[in-house]
C-alpha cells in the first residue's frame, strides 16, 4: 500500500528538537512526511505560501505567551490544519487552542507515531471539510462569484501581499442598468438572469488571479494585482 504524502511544516519557540521529530516521522507505517522548517519566524508568511504545507506541527514550551504564539501562527495560516504539541498535559490550553482553531492538542510525553500519525490524517481531513464548508459560504449562490463577505476576506489577503511584494492593486465596480426595470417589467426571474450574465461577462473579462465579487444587488466589483504602469485605458 503506497504511504499518503504530507507536507509538515514545523515551527517551534524553542528551536533544536526538528532531530526529534523526524525520527518519531521514519516510524510512520501510513504516511511519508516531508518536513519543513522556517529559518526564521518572520519568514513564516512567505514560507507558508511558498511551500503550502499540508500540516503545521506547533511544537510549544510553557513559556509566557506560547498561546499568543498558537494564535499568531494560526492567524497567518487560517486553513491550514493545526497540531500543536506542549511537553506535559494541560487540559485548560488544549481547550483554549481547539476554541481557538487548533485541531488537535498533544502531549509531548504521550506521543507515539501510531497517535501522531492518527492526529495527521484526523486533522487534515477535519480541516478540509472546514474550508469547503467556509468556502461555500463565502460564495454567492445566485451567481457564483464571491460575496460581499468572501470578497472582503481575499481582498484583506492580498492588500497584505501586496503591501509585502511591492504589487499595485487596482478595484474596479460595476453594476447593471435598469436591473430594477427588468425586476419590474419581466420578474425577478429574469433580473437574476441578467445578474448571472453579468457574472459570466466579468469572469471572461477579467483573469483568474483576479478577485472577483458580487456585493449586493446589482453591485459587483473586481480586485486585480498588477503593474505598476498599467492605467485606465489598458484595463479597457
Amino acid at each position: 500500500m503506497e504511504k499518503s504524502k504530507i507536507k509538515v511544516l514545523l515551527v517551534e519557540d524553542k528551536p533544536g528538537d526538528s532531530r526529534y521529530w523526524e525520527e518519531i516521522f521514519t516510524g510512520f507505517k501510513d504516511i511519508k512526511t516531508t518536513l519543513i522548517t522556517p529559518g526564521q519566524l518572520s519568514h513564516l508568511g512567505n514560507l507558508i505560501e511558498s511551500e503550502v504545507p499540508d500540516l503545521i506541527l506547533l511544537d510549544l514550551t510553557l513559556s509566557e505567551g506560547r498561546f499568543e504564539f498558537f494564535q499568531s501562527i494560526h492567524k497567518t495560516a487560517p486553513a491550514v490544519p493545526i497540531i500543536v504539541v506542549t511537553e506535559t498535559e494541560d487540559p485548560k490550553f488544549a481547550v483554549q487552542a481547539a476554541l481557538e482553531g487548533a485541531q488537535d492538542c498533544l502531549s509531548k510525553q504521550d506521543l507515539d507515531c501510531f497517535w501522531l500519525s492518527r492526529s495527521f490524517r484526523y486533522a487534515i481531513g477535519r480541516q478540509r471539510h472546514l474550508n469547503q464548508e467556509k468556502e461555500v459560504s463565502n460564495v454567492d449562490e445566485l451567481t457564483g462569484l464571491y460575496n460581499r463577505r468572501g470578497f472582503l476576506t481575499l481582498a484583506g489577503r492580498q492588500i497584505k501581499i501586496a503591501d509585502r511584494e511591492g504589487w499595485s492593486l487596482l478595484m474596479v465596480f460595476a453594476d447593471v442598468d435598469g436591473l430594477k426595470n427588468i425586476n419590474d417589467e419581466l420578474g425577478h426571474h429574469y433580473g437574476d438572469l441578467a445578474l448571472m450574465e453579468m457574472a459570466q461577462i466579468i469572469r471572461e473579462a477579467f483573469r483568474v488571479t483576479d478577485i472577483l465579487g458580487h456585493l449586493s444587488g446589482d453591485e459587483f466589483v473586481a480586485l486585480l494585482a498588477c503593474d505598476k504602469d498599467i492605467n485606465e485605458e489598458t484595463l479597457i
